[in-house]
């Protein structure tokens, strides 16, 4: 069965059982890095402030009456000292207006939650009932030749297809849930595999899969982006194709 580049996302249906969705929400609440940076300057400045004050009272106390500590220096050396306060403090105040934009944006994405997207990936589950699958590929350059794989969870072929050889278009894998031999399979976890065959020797083409899900979680990765859970993989918000 060949594949073809039309437009799979106005004409895929499911046709399955509705299970209860996992609504949790996955939002981490440790401290980024950043946030963690802050509190230890927040910290420092305190314990350096102590001794910055102990320290000028001593040269205070010790200070030669005939030639007294030159006030203009005394001076710089605070306003120095509040300035670092004051950029630590600017620091926090917009940590706090990003928690509240992040818990803003999470609030808005629980829409994903139970909707079907697609992705750039090439695992899925197949359910019994589902109609047709959003799958798809994308070539880095035009190729000779290109087969298309199923692979189950045991990396065993179960249907193998000619591919579209066009570059920079997505071409959408048409399976009917059959094998080879024309029997369908049972439902599980499967994997789209793009293999593609260029006209020179040696020369590798980068074939790029796209797969779906349904989500189960909405989050933030270690860097802050936002993220949706897709079984067990995550997924930036930016690497979403399409949501269903």
């Amino acid at each position: 069965m060949a594949t073809t580049s039309t437009d799979y996302g106005s004409s895929w249906n499911l046709n399955q059982t509705k299970t209860k969705t996992n609504t949790t929400d996955t939002t981490k609440t440790t401290k980024t890095a950043d946030e963690q940076k802050l509190d230890t300057a927040v910290k420092g400045l305190g314990d350096n402030f102590e001794h910055f004050l102990k320290l000028l009272t001593t040269q205070m106390q010790n200070q030669d009456p005939l030639k007294p500590m030159d006030t203009n220096d005394m001076t710089k050396q605070l306003v120095d000292f509040a300035n670092v306060e004051q950029n630590i403090g600017t620091n926090s105040r917009l940590d706090k207006l990003l928690k509240l934009q992040n818990a803003s944006t999470n609030s808005t994405n629980l829409a994903y939650l139970g909707r079907t997207v697609t992705f750039q990936g090439d695992s899925f589950d197949y359910t019994q009932g589902m109609t047709a699958a959003p799958l798809a590929y994308e070539l880095e350059k035009a190729a000779k030749s290109v087969r298309v794989d199923i692979l189950d969870s045991q990396n065993r072929t179960v249907r193998s297809m000619t591919g579209e050889t066009t570059a920079g278009i997505k071409h959408v894998v048409n399976w009917d849930f059959k094998d080879d031999s024309g029997n369908a399979v049972q439902p599980g976890q499967y994997r789209l595999n793009v293999a593609p065959v260029s006209d020179k020797k040696d020369d590798i083409i980068k074939a790029t899969p796209y797969t779906f899900g349904t989500v189960n979680g909405i989050g933030s990765n270690k860097d802050g982006e936002t993220v949706v859970s897709v079984g067990s993989v995550e997924v930036p918000l930016s690497n979403l194709t399409k949501v269903y």
